[in-house]
């Protein structure tokens, strides 16, 4: 029986989890162009290393929180972003939190994902 209770206190925290994450961040911002999203970029929090360096044309070079490194390519169309890298393939939004611009890449199939914010 214990475990019964358990079970739907940790979804409760898990979904509470995402909407105050979601609501420290603001709306999506729509994201004009590749070249708009060029520069350096950290982990939020700077609790672990992940970052990635954003060109002009849209490739991109990283290294995740383990010290894996990773290239890959950002794509926009319609001001919406997607991202494929040699490891997986997802989204990227835009918003904005505290002032700073902040990139969320959230793989395909949802199990992953990268917060990020610029730093130049």
């Amino acid at each position: 029986m214990r475990t019964a209770m358990v079970r739907p206190v940790v979804v409760l925290a898990l979904v509470l989890g995402a909407f105050i994450g979601a609501a420290f961040a603001g709306p999506d911002k729509p994201i004009a162009s590749a070249k708009s999203l060029a520069g350096e970029w950290r982990s939020v929090g700077g609790a672990s290393a992940a970052a990635i360096r954003i060109k002009a044309d849209g490739s991109y070079e990283g290294t995740s929180a383990s010290g894996a490194k990773t290239t890959g390519k950002v794509t926009v169309a319609s001001g919406k972003a997607s991202f494929q890298s040699t490891a997986s393939t997802g989204t990227v939004t835009l918003s904005e939190q505290s002032g700073t611009d902040v990139l969320l890449f959230m793989s395909a199939d949802g199990k992953s994902s990268a917060r990020l914010q610029r730093v130049k």
